[in-house]
Parts: structure tokens; C-alpha cells; sequence
């Protein structure tokens, strides 16, 4: 599964950047901060900004003033001044909602962006977590049966899609149903969530327990969105094309992006008639791929599953 970062890159490809409209860009260059001869980014508190020769055009260098903004991952700076001859600029960190962070040697510096990074990971957050309830993030957990009637299950569970009890013997293996009650909302449990047992069962016995919960919000770029976020190969379409309509619902959208995201949906078999607008056409293509989903969760359950590579039916 991908990470956050890879997902907002691939939104980004496929719906918002044009690889002929990239904005202009350089690199943060080389700093010796102690003048020891080693070298670095920038740091998280660094308001000197060291830039790679070559990258901006000298027409571009002079676009770039007091008050204009950059952005280095999802961190926007402004400028406070500017020495084309060393390549330095001075910066104020942590511009419009962003937060300072520590960059490395290489990473890109864009000019002006028109979407800015913390802007599209922000609108795939929220629609991260917006799937719930239309469709829920699937779950596995294994249970060790106690002496009590309860167990605490993971915080979040809002469902209990199956439920298989160990029952082996030396000279059987058997997995048998077992129908547990979810608690929520139950202060006993420090997740606030448990499920209870039919009866009291033996204790130490292993039950493999497949559950529905809320999808989680990533909050660095290295999370993977399946461990961290529950989301499934499936999701990121929905995800993707709902953030660029909850994105392009709040900007003036330019031309040269239209016409982009307009022949995307049109490979897709999304028609954007010319009297009808794009956040309309990409809501519509939502609720197909929605719906799709749906379909594919309805499919999986109740029927078998896979637990822990075992097959049940």
C-alpha cells in the first residue's frame, strides 16, 4: 500500500500538475551553518534559505520579492529579501497555517504554488475520514479469552464483521463461528470498545476477530494508508477525486488545469459537457466509484474471509 506522500504525489499527477505547467522550482541548496565545512539543509529554525544555481531562470529570480511565497515540502515560507549573486534568501517560517520543519539538501523549492501541498494533504485527510460511514476501514484482530465475559477490542471498532474461536484439539483443528456483541462507548475498556461473549468461554483461547472501523486521518507523509489508515487500493480513486472537488470548490481554477483534469474524466468515462461544471462532473465520477465500493464491501461480507491466511466460508 502507498504511503500519504505517495498518494498526494499521484494527485498531483493525475489531476492537478500538468507535467508542461510546472511551476518554477529550484532545490534548497548547501548550508554550512557552522562554517566547518559540513553541510545541510535547512533546519526547522533556519531563516536563511540557500538555493541551487541554475534552477530558477533569471526572469524567475526576479519575480521573487518581499512578500512572495514559497513552499519546501508542505511548509510555506515568505520572503524577506533576496541575493541573486550567493543564492541566499531570507525567510520568515511557517507561513499561512503551515509549520516549520527541517528540509534536506535536494528537496524542491516551488515559486508561487498554485496548490499548495499542505492544502492537497489537508483535502485527502478529510476525505480520508470522510468515508465513514458510506464505507468502513476492515480490521483484524486476534482475542485471547479471559476469565471474564469481555474483551477490549481496538479503539475505533464500530462493527463486528466476523468472528472465528480456536477450538483445536492435539488431533483436530477446529475454527468455529462465535457471535460477540460489540460494547461501545464502555468506560470499562481504556479503548472505550469491547465485545462480549455469548457465555464465559475457556480462558486462553485465541479468537480471530474481523471488525469494521473508522478510517484514521494520516499525519506524516510516511505513513502507509493501509497499517495507519485503513484505506485499501480501491479507496484512493474515491479519495483522490473527492479531495480535487473539495479543492477546486474553494479556487478559481485556471484553464490549463481544466482542461487536465477535463481529459482525465474523459478517459474514464466521465463526460464534462461544456455547460456543465468541473466540481459537478468530478462529484458525479465520486459517486460512481462510490458506489462501485459499496458494491465491492457488500461482496466481501458476510460471505468467507481470509483471517490470517486461513479461509473460512
Amino acid at each position: 500500500m502507498p504511503s500519504f506522500g505517495n498518494l498526494i504525489d499521484r494527485t498531483y499527477r493525475e489531476y492537478l500538475r500538468p507535467v508542461e505547467e510546472q511551476e518554477p522550482l529550484s532545490q534548497v541548496g548547501n548550508t554550512d551553518l557552522l562554517d566547518d565545512g559540513v553541510t545541510t539543509g535547512l533546519t526547522d529554525t533556519g531563516t536563511t534559505l540557500v538555493y541551487k544555481t541554475g534552477l530558477f531562470t533569471p526572469e524567475e529570480e526576479e519575480l521573487i520579492g518581499a512578500g512572495s511565497v514559497l513552499e519546501i515540502e508542505q511548509e510555506l515560507v515568505m520572503v524577506e529579501s533576496i541575493n541573486t549573486v550567493s543564492k541566499e534568501m531570507t525567510i520568515e517560517r511557517g507561513r499561512l497555517g503551515s509549520t516549520a520543519a527541517e528540509h534536506a539538501n535536494d528537496t524542491d523549492i516551488i515559486l508561487k504554488p498554485k496548490y499548495p501541498r499542505l492544502n492537497v494533504a489537508n483535502a485527502i485527510g478529510d476525505q480520508i475520514i470522510g468515508l465513514y460511514p458510506a464505507l468502513y476501514a476492515v480490521k483484524k484482530t486476534t482475542l485471547t479469552t479471559a476469565s471474564t465475559n469481555y474483551v477490549e477490542m481496538p479503539a475505533g471498532t464500530t462493527r463486528i464483521l466476523q468472528a472465528k474461536i480456536n477450538n483445536s484439539s492435539a488431533s483436530n483443528t477446529v475454527y468455529e463461528d462465535i457471535p460477540l456483541t460489540l460494547l461501545t462507548d464502555f468506560t470499562p475498556s481504556s479503548t472505550e470498545a469491547a465485545v462480549q461473549f455469548p457465555s464465559t468461554p475457556a480462558s486462553g483461547k485465541s479468537v480471530y476477530v474481523v471488525y469494521a472501523s473508522k478510517f484514521t486521518r494520516p499525519s506524516a507523509e510516511t505513513d502507509d494508508l493501509n497499517s495507519v489508515s485503513g484505506l485499501e487500493d480501491f479507496h484512493e480513486q474515491i479519495v483522490m477525486v473527492g479531495a480535487v472537488a473539495q479543492l477546486l470548490s474553494e479556487l478559481d481554477v485556471d484553464a490549463t488545469t481544466q482542461d487536465y483534469i477535463t481529459e482525465n474524466l474523459e478517459q474514464r468515462g466521465i463526460p464534462v459537457g461544456s455547460g456543465e461544471r468541473l466540481r459537478n462532473a468530478l462529484l458525479r465520477y465520486y459517486g460512481v466509484l462510490l458506489d462501485r465500493a459499496r458494491r465491492e464491501q457488500r461482496s466481501r461480507f458476510p460471505q468467507g474471509v481470509e483471517l490470517y491466511g486461513i479461509s473460512f466460508t
